[in-house]
C-alpha cells in the first residue's frame, strides 16, 4: 500500500513521521530520530546525512550546510553574501549559470548544484529510509517549512519535492505543525486555545498564532525572521572560543595561525572546532560549563604543538547570545501589534526547535510574559515532524484514530505571511499597490483593473514583490500577458489573483469587456525561467532607452510577443525546460540584431552570412528539405538584380535559418568574441578581456562540436555559458 509521511525538512537536522494508529518517528537507517540536513561528495559520490556531515573533518568544502537558508534566496540578499563570505561555511556560493542574476547554486566536487538539488537528495534519504521502515511506497508527505518562507522559497521546497520523487500534500507552516501535534495531545474535545508558537530552528525563527477548538487550527497570524536560528547561536559562541583561545595562548592571529597550517590539519581542527562548538552549546543548557579540548592539531609559529583546553561559562555563553533572544521578543510583540492581541489572550507560548531548549530562552520569555504562560514542548525537535505526519494522515491514509487520542483534527486555516505587491506603472514611474494583506486568510483572492498605457499595447508585465526583512521588498514572481487584440489607450484589463493555501500565486488576466480572452501568467520562480522573462523584462526597458526607431522597438516586441506564446506553451511546472535557453539567447540575438541594422547593417548581407554559416557549420544537422531551399534562396538573391525581390527572398531565408535558432546562436559567439576583442572596452582589463574571448572562442569549438555528436543539452549549457561572458560587454557591442 502507498503511504503518506510528514517530513520535518529542517536547517541542521531533518524527521521524518508516519501515524497509522497514532503517531510515531520513522527512524532512518542509522537508526536515527534525526537526520542530519548534510550532502557531501567523496570519491564522486553523494552522501547524506551522518556520513555527509564527518566529511567536514576531511573535506569541509565538498561538505553542504544549512541548504535551507538559500532555498528561493537571492545571490544579492545581504545574509547570503555573509554566508558566502564567512569562513564558517567553506562549501562554495555562486551565482547560477542559466538562472537569474540573483539566483544561487552551491559547488560541490567542482559543479554547481541550485539549493532545490541539494535539499532533494536528503528528501530522497528520507523517503528511501521510510520505505524500508515501513515497508512499502512513499508517495505523498506533507512537509513542513519556516512560517516565515516567501512564495518563492515555498515554491523551492515544493520542486525539491517533485526533483525527489514526492507529491506534496501540503507545505505546512512550522509552527503550525508543532500546534497540531500539541492539540492532538493536549486538548480535550470542546477545550479551546489561542497558542502562540515560539519556533528557534536551526536556521529560521518563526512565530504563530493559532487559536485552536475542537479540532479546528486558525492562524491568527504568522511572524519571524528566515535568518535567526541555532547556526547563528554556534557562531557567537565560536567567536567567544576564539577570543579565549587567543588571549588564554597569546596568539596575536588565530585565523592566519589557523590558515598556515596544512591542508589535512586545517580541516581537522576546524572541523572539531564546529563538533565541540555545537556541543559545548547543548552541554550549557544543563551544566554551568562546557569544554573545547582539541589536542595536536593547531601549532604556533614555531611549530609547536599547542593542544587546546578551554572552558567556557554558561554565564559568557547567554551573555552574547542575549541580543539574539530579545530580538526574538521584540518579533513576537511586533506580530502581537499586528493582529491585534493583547498577551493576555494568549493561554500559552509553546516553545520548539532545539534552539528553545536553551535555558535563557526561557528566562527571558519568562521575564516578559510570566512564567505560566510558557510551555515547553516534551518533544522540541520532533513536534514539527509529528505535526506534518498527523496531517498527513488526515489528508489522505484511512486508519481509524486510537482509543487514546482526544481531540482530532477536523479542519485548519492558514494566513499570509508577507504582504504581497504589484509593481505598476504610474506617470513613467514604477510603483507598488498592495493587492495580498499580510495575515490575510488562505486561500486569498483579489480583483484589480488596470489600464493599458499605450493604443495597441501588445504585452502587460506582471511583476510580484514581497516585503521581507529590514521593510524591504524582494522581486518573487515575473511574467506577461500577450495582448492579441489592437486595443486602445486605456482599456481595462482585469487581474485575478489567487494565492492558494500554500501560500503560491495563480494569476489570471483579461481585457474587461471580453474575458474569453483569458490567460493564466506563466510566472518566473527563479530558474532558467526567471531569467528568460528578466532578460525579456531589461530588453524591453533598453530598447525604450537605445533604439532609435518605434519600428525598432515593434519589432522587438512583435518577437516578444511570439516568445511569450511559446513561454505559455512551457507551463508553469517546468521551470528549467530546455526550451527557456532557448528563449533567452534567441531574445538577446535578436535585441542585438535590431540594434546593428539600426546602425545600417545590410539585412540582405547579413541574412546571407547568416544561412551560408549555418550551411557550413551545420549542414549535417539540418532537414533535407531546409538545406535544399536555403541553398536555392542563397543562388536566386545573389543572382538577382531587383532590390526588393532580394528583400522579399531575404525575408523567407530568415524565416528557414530561424528555425535552427540553437545553432545560429552558437555561431554568433564565433562573431561575438571577434567584435570583443576589437572593441575599445572600459574599465576591463586588456587581459581579462583576453582570457574572456579565449574561453568563447574554445566554447564555440565545442559547442559546436557536442551538437555535431547530438549531445544537445551538454552543447545548450556551453552556449549558454558564453552569454552570460557576452553581457558583460553588450554595452560596447
Amino acid at each position: 500500500m502507498k503511504k503518506s509521511i510528514g517530513i520535518d525538512l529542517g536547517t541542521t537536522n531533518s524527521v521524518i513521521a508516519f501515524k497509522d494508529t497514532a503517531i510515531k518517528i520513522i527512524r532512518n537507517k542509522e537508526n536515527e530520530e534525526l537526520t542530519r540536513s548534510c550532502v557531501g561528495q567523496r570519491n564522486g559520490e553523494l552522501l547524506v546525512g551522518r556520513s555527509a556531515y564527518q566529511l567536514i573533518e576531511r573535506d569541509p568544502v565538498n561538505t553542504i550546510l544549512s541548504v535551507k537558508r538559500l532555498m528561493g534566496a537571492a545571490i544579492k540578499d545581504k545574509m547570503v553574501q555573509d554566508m558566502k563570505n564567512s569562513k564558517y561555511y567553506k562549501f562554495g556560493i555562486s551565482e547560477l549559470k542559466g538562472g537569474t542574476d540573483d539566483a544561487v547554486t552551491v559547488v560541490l566536487g567542482g559543479k554547481q548544484f541550485t539549493p532545490e538539488q541539494i535539499s532533494a537528495e536528503i528528501l530522497k534519504k528520507l523517503k528511501k529510509d521510510a520505505e524500508e521502515k515501513l515497508g512499502g511506497e512513499i508517495t505523498h508527505a506533507v512537509i513542513t517549512v519556516p512560517a516565515y518562507f516567501t512564495e518563492k522559497q515555498k515554491n523551492a521546497t515544493h520542486t525539491a519535492a517533485i526533483l525527489a520523487g514526492l507529491k506534496v500534500k501540503k507545505l505546512l507552516a512550522e509552527p503550525t505543525a508543532a500546534a497540531i501535534a500539541y492539540g492532538v495531545d493536549n486538548l480535550k474535545a470542546g477545550e479551546a486555545k489561542t497558542i502562540l508558537i515560539y519556533d528557534f530552528g536551526g536556521g529560521t525563527f518563526d512565530l504563530s498564532i493559532l487559536n485552536i477548538a475542537d479540532g479546528q487550527y486558525m492562524e491568527a497570524g504568522t511572524g519571524g525572521d528566515r535568518w535567526l536560528g541555532g547556526d547563528d547561536l554556534d557562531k557567537k559562541l565560536q567567536e567567544i572560543v576564539e577570543k579565549k583561545l587567543s588571549k588564554q595562548y597569546n596568539i596575536s592571529n588565530l585565523h592566519l595561525l589557523v590558515e598556515s597550517l596544512n591542508e589535512k590539519k586545517r580541516y581537522r581542527f576546524e572541523g572539531q572546532m564546529r563538533y565541540q562548538t555545537e556541543e559545548a552549546k547543548i552541554q550549557l543548557s544543563s551544566s554551568n560549563k562546557a569544554g573545547i579540548l582539541i589536542d595536536n592539531l593547531l601549532e604556533d609559529e614555531n611549530g609547536d604543538i599547542i593542544d587546546i583546553d578551554i572552558t567556557i561559562t554558561r554565564e559568557e555563553f547567554e551573555e552574547a547570545i542575549r541580543p539574539f533572544v530579545q530580538r526574538t521578543i521584540d518579533l513576537i510583540e511586533q506580530l502581537l501589534k499586528e493582529v491585534g492581541y493583547d498577551i493576555q489572550m494568549i493561554d500559552n507560548i509553546l516553545l520548539v526547535g532545539g534552539s528553545s531548549c536553551i535555558p535563557l530562552v526561557k528566562k527571558m520569555l519568562s521575564e516578559k510574559y510570566g512564567h505560566s504562560k510558557i510551555k515547553i514542548s516534551e518533544k522540541p525537535m520532533l513536534a514539527i515532524a509529528e505535526g506534518a505526519g498527523i496531517l498527513a494522515h488526515r489528508l489522505g491514509d484511512t486508519y481509524e484514530p486510537g482509543p487514546d487520542v482526544t481531540a482530532e483534527i477536523e479542519d485548519i486555516s492558514y494566513s499570509t505571511t508577507h504582504n504581497y505587491y504589484l509593481e505598476i506603472q504610474e506617470n513613467e514611474e514604477r510603483k507598488k499597490e498592495l493587492i495580498v494583506e499580510k495575515q490575510a486568510t488562505l486561500p486569498a483572492e483579489k480583483i484589480k483593473v488596470f489600464n493599458t498605457l499605450t493604443a495597441n499595447q501588445k504585452i502587460a508585465r506582471v511583476a510580484i514583490y514581497a516585503d521581507v526583512e529590514d521593510g524591504k521588498d524582494e522581486l518573487q514572481l515575473l511574467g506577461y500577458y500577450p495582448i492579441e487584440e489592437n486595443l486602445p489607450i486605456d482599456t481595462e484589463l482585469v487581474f485575478e489573483f489567487y494565492l492558494d493555501l500554500n501560500e503560491k500565486f495563480k494569476i489570471n488576466v483579461y481585457p474587461r469587456k471580453d474575458k474569453s480572452k483569458s490567460k493564466e501568467i506563466i510566472l518566473g520562480r527563479g530558474g532558467a525561467d526567471q531569467k528568460a522573462l528578466k532578460t525579456i523584462d531589461e530588453l524591453v526597458e533598453r530598447a525604450v532607452q537605445e533604439f532609435k526607431t518605434i519600428e525598432g522597438e515593434e519589432e522587438l516586441v512583435q518577437f516578444i510577443t511570439k516568445k511569450i506564446a511559446e513561454i505559455n506553451k512551457i507551463g508553469s511546472q517546468n521551470i528549467d525546460d530546455n526550451k527557456w535557453h532557448e528563449i533567452y539567447y534567441t531574445t538577446t540575438e535578436k535585441f542585438d540584431e535590431i540594434r546593428a541594422n539600426e546602425v545600417g547593417s545590410s539585412d540582405i548581407e547579413q541574412e546571407l552570412y547568416r544561412a551560408k554559416r549555418l550551411l557550413i557549420e551545420f549542414s549535417e544537422l539540418m532537414e533535407t528539405y531546409d538545406r535544399n531551399t536555403l541553398i536555392q534562396l542563397i543562388t536566386k538573391i545573389e543572382s538577382s538584380d531587383n532590390h526588393a525581390e532580394q528583400g522579399e527572398l531575404a525575408k523567407k531565408m530568415e524565416e528557414k535559418t530561424d528555425e535552427y535558432e540553437v545553432l545560429n546562436a552558437a555561431i554568433r559567439i564565433e562573431l561575438l568574441a571577434n567584435r570583443i576583442l576589437e572593441l575599445p572596452v572600459t574599465g576591463i582589463g586588456k587581459s581579462k578581456k583576453q582570457e574572456d574571448v579565449n574561453r568563447l572562442l574554445q566554447i564555440y569549438t565545442t559547442s559546436k562540436t557536442k551538437f555535431l555528436m547530438k549531445q544537445n543539452e551538454e552543447a545548450s549549457a556551453l552556449v549558454l555559458e558564453a552569454y552570460e561572458i557576452i553581457k558583460t560587454y553588450r554595452q560596447w557591442l
